[in-house]
């Protein structure tokens, strides 16, 4: 089977396969569906709607279909009030297009890195879906409905992003590497740095693994001011964005060789909170 077609426990829609293969594989008709029944909980505002506390967890998208229809009960391709959508995060967005995608034919993938477009950090931490169009991969932010469109500047195409708008977690790594980019200018918020860029390097690399939680996403609980990455991590690094560069590995259920030590590392222990 071609990689990143084949739906993994993250990605599989269980019972409701046949409702997302009902958006069809058309990329605009899903992500529309998609916008009309998932709403940022960071964005409520922008919506008219007061801002309220949700829950920053990332559902495997059986589960988070499940949480949409708890709301509402109609076919997925209704667009719901933004009241009755489901609160979650960007890696929601980027999941739920991933297993339309792939539930379609389509080859898709998640991934996590870096946007340009989202305030906060000038590099602001993110995830996207890419999906494989005429050849090659497109960048998709399917959270960008004309709201957040307007509320964020963004004048670019998000079913096909240029590539100044969001850098994949290894191309800011050699960026910053290559001191073509600043370290604080990469993060989340306040929390910025070199760390926060291995942080993502490391969650990229999973993801593109089809592993798309890790223990890397308690980066919150990171030292208030992490010091920078000794050597062996810089080298560590430098290995792992060179391994994802070349050509983006092949989920390890199709690969020979494990995943290699490089993603074994682990956040360090817990100081104070980040976020």
């Amino acid at each position: 089977m071609q990689p990143w077609i084949r739906q993994t426990a993250y990605t599989d829609p269980g019972r409701h396969g046949p409702a997302l293969q009902a958006l069809g594989a058309d990329l605009a008709q899903a992500v529309r569906a998609i916008q009309g029944v998932l709403i940022h909980g960071e964005a409520m505002e922008a919506y008219g709607l007061p801002r309220a506390g949700f829950s920053r967890d990332t559902l495997p998208v059986a589960a988070r279909i499940d949480a949409v229809l708890r709301l509402d009960e109609r076919p997925l391709g209704i667009g719901r009030a933004p009241d009755r959508r489901s609160p979650g995060t960007c890696r929601d967005y980027a999941l739920l297009l991933c297993s339309a995608m792939r539930a379609s034919g389509r080859a898709a993938r998640v991934r996590c890195g870096f946007a340009a477009y989202l305030g906060g950090a000038p590099w602001e931490d993110h995830w996207i879906c890419e999906v494989q169009a005429a050849g090659r991969w497109r960048r998709v932010d399917a959270q960008l409905d004309e709201v957040l469109q307007a509320a964020f500047g963004v004048a670019f195409d998000p079913l096909d992003m240029p590539p100044a708008a969001f850098l994949t977690a290894d191309e800011a790594w050699r960026l910053l590497r290559s001191a073509r980019l600043d370290a604080r200018d990469l993060g989340h918020g306040e929390a910025r740095g070199a760390w926060f860029a291995c942080v993502n390097l490391v969650r990229d690399r999973l993801a593109l693994e089809d592993r798309v939680t890790s223990a890397w996403d308690g980066w919150r609980i990171a030292a208030a001011d992490p010091p920078a990455p000794e050597a062996e991590i810089l080298a560590r690094g430098d290995r792992l964005a060179s391994s994802v560069g070349a050509g983006c590995p092949e989920p390890w259920w199709l690969a020979d060789a494990d995943t290699p030590e490089e993603t074994s590392w682990t956040p360090a222990p817990a100081s104070k909170p980040i976020g």
